[in-house]
């Protein structure tokens, strides 16, 4: 197991698509950004349980484990109607190129706040909420740009 799928213990995927819920997902065009945030969030009171700055291999390795046959159909029905499936594509290539990933755990909403208004500051290239009712899209895909 990598970093990423340790901090999920499989609770990520919906239905064989990326969707970890109550988590704010960052994607820097470099790790050490990734990490970077990080240390903004624990100086501002976020415990490392909450949070981890990852690699793009470990976010490469993360999508290679899901893999499987129904996963596989479920995927590529979210990339046709451009749901969740077409922005983990997206960061994938990111994380070909190099980029890091920042995931926090925000329960509720107050929570979700202070971290995106920690992290937007550092400019991701992409940052998504995932809830319950939907994914919010906070920057980087084309409704928030």
């Amino acid at each position: 197991m990598n970093a990423l799928a340790d901090f999920f213990q499989g609770s990520d995927t919906t239905l064989g698509v990326f969707y970890p819920r109550h988590c704010l997902v960052a994607v820097f065009p470099r790790e050490q950004d990734a990490r970077t945030a990080v240390d903004r969030l624990r100086a501002a009171g976020f415990s490392s349980d909450q949070m981890i700055a990852a690699s793009g291999r470990d976010a490469i390795a993360l999508g290679q484990d899901e893999a499987g046959l129904g996963g596989s159909i479920m995927q590529a029905l979210s990339r046709f109607f451009k749901t969740e499936q077409y922005y983990a594509d997206r960061d994938l290539d990111k994380a070909r190129d190099g980029a890091g990933f920042l995931i926090v755990r925000c329960p509720e909403a107050a929570k979700k706040q202070e971290a995106w208004g920690i992290i937007q500051p550092l400019n991701p290239s992409a940052a998504r909420y995932y809830d319950i009712g939907g994914v919010e899209h906070l920057a980087g895909d084309p409704d928030t740009d």
